[in-house]
């Protein structure tokens, strides 16, 4: 069955805008909204769910990104509106602040990434995407997308703006965003005493470590 539609998982600030905006511009895909297996952010339905719907001719495509600038995006605009202040607080102590249904930030990032991998093994048309590797060779992620779809991969428009729900916006900056920040050694040490190894490592990622001196001190 050809595929004629795409659903896209994944965290907020992982860039779910710009790819659903990139495939909008560069493919002939009808987009599966809240009413198919619900919120984009959620964590990933199992088998027992998704097996209720037709998924065939469906591309699934799973974003994830870096966890150390993911929390700091989530530090600055958490999109929680359960409590809205959950961010007016000093970034080590929001790590440490419960969110959902989860005991903190990272362990949101441990399971909803751990479930986007399990699904994208599970269903028949998937794609992950770091939303790094889109950043730094679009026509890399073009191809793929178009290899899947049977496809040549020809010319293709290019995203260049910072993509949100609200549109383009001009006063912030992809690079910046997806730069790894410095963080304390308490934060480094507490942000990986919670990642999950087994993701960062499927997920190609690097590990944060304390520098040598901070780790003495």
């Amino acid at each position: 069955m050809k595929i004629d539609s795409i659903k896209i998982f994944g965290e907020r600030h992982t860039g779910t805008n710009a790819i659903s905006l990139f495939v909008r511009e560069n493919f002939d895909l009808t987009p599966k909204y809240y009413d198919y297996l619900g919120w984009k952010h959620r964590l990933a339905p199992k088998k027992s769910e998704w097996i209720n719907h037709n998924t065939t001719n469906t591309l699934f495509i799973f974003l994830y990104r870096n966890p150390y600038t993911w929390l700091r995006s989530m530090y600055k605009e958490p999109y929680y509106h359960h409590y809205l202040k959950i961010n007016d607080r000093p970034f080590e102590e929001f790590l440490k602040f419960s969110i959902e249904d989860y005991e903190n930030s990272i362990c949101m990032w441990n399971q909803k990434n751990e479930s986007y991998l399990r699904m994208s093994r599970e269903v028949k048309h998937s794609l992950n995407i770091r939303i790094e590797d889109f950043r730094l060779d679009q026509a890399s992620i073009h191809a793929s997308i178009a290899k899947i779809l049977g496809q040549p991969s020809t010319q293709f428009v290019e995203l260049t703006g910072y993509i949100t729900g609200r549109g383009i916006e001009q006063n912030k900056s992809v690079d910046s965003s997806l730069a790894v920040p410095e963080l304390s050694e308490l934060e480094k040490k507490f942000i990986n005493s919670y990642l999950s190894r087994s993701i960062m490592s499927l997920s190609l990622i690097h590990i944060s470590e304390p520098t040598r001196q901070e780790a003495i001190s």
